[in-house]
C-alpha cells in the first residue's frame, strides 16, 4: 500500500512528458540559431550572411519581435474559438519546419528568407503559449501541488534545450560546415546548415506529435475550448456560452497585479544577458587554470542549475503538499523575487573589490559570478515556473491559452525597459544599475508579502477545488 502510495505522489501523465519533448525541441532550435541571428543578417554573402545593414537587420530584428511577442494573443484566440490546441501544435510544428527550410533553401536570397521569417512567426504564435497550456489541462483542480510541480519539470524541458542549442548550433556554423583557410579561419560560416538541422528538428517534432498524440494526450485540448462536450452523464456543456464569474473577475485583477510585479522581475533578470554579461567581460577573471572561459558560458551555468534544480523544487512542492505545508504561491514568487534581488547585490559586492579601478586592469573573482548566478536560478525557479501554473489554474478552460500568451507577453513589456536600462548604463555605471535592479526585486517581493492576504483572498486558489 506503501508504495502505490508513493507511485501516486510523484506520478505524472504521459501528456506531460509530450509537452515536454515539444518544449525541449523548440528550445533547442530556437537557441540553435538565435545566437548568430545578427551576424547571419549582417555578414557578406561571402561569408554565409544576407549581407544587410546594420540599421535593416536592425529594423528586421526590432519587427519580427514586436509581432512575435503580440501575436500569440491572436494564435490563442485561434486556438481557442477554432482549432483547439493538439491541431495548433501540430500546425506550428510543421510551419516552423518549413520556415526554416526556406531559411536553408533560398539563402542570400532576402526576399524568400523574409517570407520564412513571416512563416517562422505566424507559427510560433501557436507554439508555447499552447505547450504550457496542455500542461496545466492535464491536471484537476484540486491538484494544486501536482501542477507546481509539473510546470517545475517543464521549466527543465525547456533549459534542457537552451543549453544544448548554443552548443552545437555553434559547432555546426563555426567549424563543422565552416570553410576556413589555411591557417583555420574562418571565411565562411555554415549558417544556412544550422537552419538545415532546424528545420530537420522541427519536422520531426512534428512527427513525434502527430503519432502520440491519440496516446498520451487522447481528449486533452482536442477540441477548441468553445465547442460543446458530452460529459460523462450524458449532459452537454457549452463552456464558450458560460460568463465570468465574479470570482473570475476577481482572479483576472490578482493575475494583473501578478503580470505588474513579474514584468519588474523580468525587466531585471534580462540584464544577465546585457549589463551583466558586458560587465563579466571587462571586469571579471574568466580565466580558469589558463583556459579562457566564454562570457556567454555564464548562461549556460544557469540553464544547468536550472536542469539540476527544477526536478528538485518540483519533488519538493509534492512532499510539502501530501503533507498540508505547501506555501501560497505569493509566498513562493515573494521569497523568489527577494533572492533574486540578491543574487545582483552578490555581483555588486564582487564590483566593490576593484575599489573604482575600473580601467580593465583588475578584475574581480569569478566566484562572484558563480554564487550569483545559484542564487539567481533558485530565485527564478520559485518565480518562473510557478507563475505560469498560477495563470493556468486561475483562467477558465476556455481561456487556457490566452492565459499562457498573457504570461509570455510580460517578456515584450520587460524587454522594453530592459533596453532602456542598457541604454542609460554608461551613463549611471554598473554600482547603480546592480543596486537599481537588487532594490527593485526586493521591494517586489516586499510589495507581495504585504499584499498577500489580499492577493490570496481575490486569486481564491482554495476555492478551485470545490469549483
Amino acid at each position: 500500500m506503501e508504495e502505490a502510495v508513493k507511485k501516486e505522489k510523484f506520478h505524472h501523465p504521459k501528456g506531460l512528458w509530450l509537452a515536454c519533448i515539444g518544449m525541449c525541441g523548440s528550445s533547442y532550435l530556437k537557441y540553435a540559431v538565435s545566437g548568430f541571428l545578427i551576424f547571419f543578417y549582417t555578414y557578406s554573402v561571402a561569408m554565409g550572411g544576407l549581407g544587410l545593414s546594420k540599421e535593416q537587420a536592425g529594423l528586421l530584428i526590432s519587427v519580427a519581435t514586436t509581432a512575435g511577442s503580440v501575436l500569440p494573443l491572436l494564435g490563442s484566440v485561434i486556438t481557442d474559438r477554432f482549432l483547439g490546441i493538439q491541431k495548433s501544435l501540430l500546425m506550428a510544428f510543421f510551419m516552423q519546419g518549413v520556415a526554416y527550410m526556406i531559411f536553408f533553401l533560398f539563402t542570400p536570397n532576402v526576399p524568400m528568407v523574409i517570407v520564412g521569417i513571416s512563416i517562422n512567426v505566424f507559427s510560433a504564435a501557436f507554439m508555447n503559449n499552447n505547450l504550457s497550456a496542455i500542461v496545466g489541462m492535464l491536471y484537476s483542480k484540486k491538484e494544486h501541488t501536482r501542477k507546481d510541480a509539473a510546470y517545475g519539470i517543464f521549466y527543465m524541458a525547456v533549459n534542457i534545450g537552451s543549453f544544448f542549442g548554443p552548443i552545437f548550433g555553434g559547432m555546426l556554423t563555426d567549424h563543422w560546415m565552416a570553410i576556413k583557410d589555411e591557417a583555420g579561419n574562418v571565411i565562411s560560416y555554415g549558417y544556412k546548415y544550422a537552419y538545415l538541422m532546424v528545420s530537420i528538428g522541427m519536422f520531426l517534432v512534428f512527427l513525434i506529435y502527430l503519432f502520440l498524440i491519440p496516446k498520451w494526450l487522447g481528449e486533452v485540448g482536442k477540441y477548441p475550448a468553445g465547442k460543446q462536450k458530452k460529459e460523462e452523464n450524458g449532459t452537454t456543456k457549452t463552456v464558450s456560452n458560460e460568463k465570468l464569474t465574479a470570482v473570475d473577475k476577481k482572479r483576472i485583477l490578482g493575475m494583473f497585479i501578478i503580470f505588474i510585479l513579474v514584468t519588474v522581475y523580468w525587466t531585471c533578470y534580462f540584464q544577465t544577458s546585457y549589463t551583466i554579461n558586458t560587465l563579466a567581460m571587462d571586469y571579471v577573471n574568466l580565466k580558469v587554470a589558463g583556459f579562457q572561459v566564454p562570457v556567454v558560458w555564464l548562461i549556460s551555468f544557469n540553464g544547468i542549475l536550472c536542469i539540476i534544480l527544477a526536478p528538485l523544487f518540483g519533488n519538493l512542492w509534492m512532499s510539502l503538499g501530501q503533507k498540508k505545508m505547501d506555501p501560497p504561491i505569493s509566498v513562493k514568487m515573494a521569497v523568489g523575487m527577494a533572492i533574486t534581488g540578491l543574487a545582483f547585490f552578490i555581483i555588486l559586492a564582487g564590483f566593490n573589490t576593484l575599489h573604482g579601478v575600473l580601467d580593465k586592469t583588475v578584475k574581480m573573482d569569478l566566484w562572484y559570478m558563480l554564487v550569483a548566478y545559484t542564487v539567481l536560478t533558485i530565485g527564478e525557479l520559485l518565480v518562473s515556473p510557478v507563475g505560469m501554473a498560477l495563470f493556468n489554474k486561475l483562467t477558465p478552460e476556455r481561456f487556457s491559452s490566452l492565459a499562457m500568451s498573457s504570461w509570455y507577453l510580460t517578456y515584450t513589456f520587460s524587454g522594453i525597459a530592459s533596453g532602456y536600462l542598457v541604454a542609460v548604463t554608461d551613463k549611471w555605471g554598473y554600482a547603480k544599475i546592480l543596486i537599481i535592479l537588487g532594490s527593485s526585486l526586493l521591494i517586489c517581493g516586499a510589495i507581495l508579502i504585504v499584499i498577500k492576504s489580499f492577493l490570496e483572498k481575490l486569486m481564491a486558489v482554495d476555492k478551485l477545488g470545490e469549483e
